[in-house]
């Protein structure tokens, strides 16, 4: 009770002093204090339950297996077990009057194309000076585990772009599939927004690598040459370390080789060396497993690694990767506080939890709670990681250890089927090096890839930065003041309250007419230079996207039974339970690539520059 009056004082603290003030303005412990509140109000306050009727879940694992994550994310939650799996529909963070999808008067208004041209084309290439390119690998790396909306809805009418006059657009057209809405619940459905699913797993289960389903699981368990699944409990990986290859077929008839994973669309050099050293780690967590229980089944063995592997990941992202984005003091404390509580981890690993909440001791070990909703991504969570601003135009590739260039490719020349040409050319600690010496771009208007703006999908072209606009218009999520206004944030009432670039202002009027029609990316992008309400002081990304992940971080945790009340010794194993503490992306790297050490020995943040060498 005590926990639940601190939570609901912190809510009424930020709430009052939001009306003066945003909390990156006050002092560090009043920051941190509306932080926590703000996360509150919005637990009780921006969590929408989309499911008109619980989907058709697959039978109860047996009673030894509950302690083993489900290949579909099923059972998680005992109770509500259909609860984050893979064919479940997204949430929503706002309250559901207020999702519906934008009709044929507005959805093209004003036009995607032009906003895209406008306001979101690379003028030239603004980076982040304190960050590497794996930073933008590995927020991929994770969307890909939590969501993705699948095929989009063939039996529709295409939607069609109109070209603004004199655009250079390489067809006729520009034009695209709806979102593929859930049918399956027509009756239940009736007068409600449509809703839409998740056909991955909404848990922080490491889906990306081991897939949302059996079929694919096993798949990557499984040796080509002989067809049969790895008897170890390990990954299968090709004898000199890499990811096997499968061959897809293309919507225009052709194949192409691809490197195997869970999840492998939109693949790109930056998920390529991501996804192998997390599969190498698997097995490196099957080796010490069999150390203490040698007499193992391969699937027992299987099943604890995953569970490892995957809280490892989520360890990093809370307390590197997002601390990383986030490069304040504040961001740092928050994000650390989520794990470790405002204890510490010196504490925690010292003396352990102090209690059941997760204010003190952080949320890892804490009680499950799923707060106002059962747990799900959502589409607001989706729209405000739409980081694409982070992916150069350009990739530089130099022999780790003299800095002599190697080869200079475009974007297109390192995605899909190009990205095992790479790994043919260059050495992986090249490619790894290379990476991680180079910066991302900033998430500020006209910064969008250029190669991402004319992105060949097999022959025909799209527009990713219009497709993102057009895309949170049809599923319902609220443009960019009235996405503020109801998760409790300043609305400006102006251009000028939005941004302090005059000629940022001048532009969007120029789109928009007025501010309350500016879309949520454009805003996020836009309130990066607002002196009052915008980004924070050392953030990569906007304030506005900060409070939807302060909701739906702490949520990916407190929600999943494997961080919450199965986060344990006796579930993870004391040795799995242990890698989990001992390790990090440093150790992680260090055991993967060894050579690497001396350049990233100094960095205070494996996402931060490493040390490159001079030619």
């Amino acid at each position: 009770m005590a926990t639940s009056l601190l939570d609901r004082a912190l809510g009424f603290l930020a709430k009052t002093l939001s009306r003066h003030k945003a909390w990156h303005r006050w002092p560090f412990p009043i920051a941190l204090a509306m932080i926590l509140g703000h996360r509150e109000n919005l637990r009780r306050n921006n969590l929408t339950d989309m499911q008109s009727a619980p989907p058709a879940v697959p039978a109860a694992p047996a009673a030894n297996d509950k302690s083993f994550r489900s290949a579909d994310g099923s059972h998680n939650d005992l109770k509500q077990p259909w609860m984050g799996m893979a064919g479940a529909r997204f949430g929503r963070n706002m309250p559901i009057e207020n999702v519906y999808g934008e009709g044929p008067d507005t959805l093209l208004t004003p036009n995607p194309r032009l906003v895209s041209n406008a306001l979101m084309a690379r003028q030239a290439f603004i980076p982040v000076p304190h960050l590497n390119v794996l930073a933008a690998g590995w927020i991929q790396f994770m969307v890909h585990d939590w969501l993705s909306h699948g095929p989009n809805n063939k039996d529709h009418t295409p939607i069609t772009v109109p070209l603004p006059d004199g655009d250079d657009w390489p067809d006729p057209i520009m034009s695209l599939l709806p979102t593929d809405p859930d049918r399956s619940q027509p009756e239940a459905d009736i007068g409600r927004p449509t809703a839409y699913t998740n056909v991955e797993t909404s848990w922080w289960d490491a889906s990306q690598i081991y897939g949302s389903s059996l079929e694919r699981q096993l798949l990557m368990r499984t040796n080509p040459q002989s067809g049969e699944i790895e008897p170890t409990g390990k990954l299968y990986m090709q004898p000199e370390g890499s990811l096997p290859v499968e061959v897809k077929s293309k919507s225009d008839g052709t194949q192409q080789r691809q490197e195997l994973t869970g999840v492998n669309g939109n693949w790109w050099i930056g998920l390529s060396v991501l996804h192998r050293i997390f599969a190498q780690e698997h097995n490196a967590i099957v080796d010490r497993l069999r150390i203490d229980y040698p007499d193992a089944k391969g699937e027992w063995l299987f099943q604890k690694a995953r569970l490892v592997n995957a809280a490892l990941l989520a360890k990093i992202h809370t307390v590197e990767w997002t601390p990383a984005l986030m490069n304040s003091p504040e961001g740092r404390m928050a994000m650390r506080g989520n794990y470790w509580g405002v204890m510490g981890e010196t504490f925690g690993r010292a003396f352990g939890r102090v209690g059941e909440g997760e204010i003190l001791s952080g949320i890892p070990g804490s009680s499950t709670s799923h707060h106002t909703a059962p747990y799900a991504m959502t589409e607001e969570f989706a729209a405000s990681y739409r980081l694409h601003s982070l992916i150069p135009d350009s990739f530089t590739f130099k022999k780790h250890n003299t800095g002599e260039a190697l080869l200079t490719c475009s974007l297109q020349q390192v995605s899909g089927e190009a990205v095992l040409a790479i790994h043919d050319k260059i050495s992986f600690d090249d490619v790894m090096h290379s990476l991680a010496t180079s910066n991302p771009g900033a998430l500020v208007l006209h910064n969008y890839p250029d190669g991402l703006r004319r992105l060949d999908k097999d022959g025909r072209f799209m527009d990713l930065a219009a497709v993102d606009i057009l895309r949170d218009r049809e599923r319902g999520v609220p443009r960019y003041c009235l996405f503020r206004q109801l998760i409790g944030a300043h609305v400006p009432k102006t251009f000028a309250d939005l941004t302090d670039d005059a000629d940022w202002q001048r532009q969007l009027e120029e789109i928009y007419g007025t501010v309350d029609k500016v879309d949520l990316l454009v805003g996020t992008l836009a309130e990066s230079r607002s002196a009052l309400h915008g980004t924070p002081v050392g953030f990569g990304f906007s304030d506005t996207a900060f409070r939807i992940f302060i909701l739906m971080a702490s949520r990916r945790l407190k929600s999943d039974r494997f961080y919450t009340d199965d986060f344990t010794p006796e579930v993870y194993t004391p040795a799995g339970f242990a890698w989990v503490a001992e390790n990090s992306l440093r150790t992680v790297m260090s055991r993967h690539c060894p050579a690497l050490q001396p350049y990233f020995a100094n960095a205070r943040s494996m996402f931060f520059p490493w040390k490159a060498s001079q030619p």
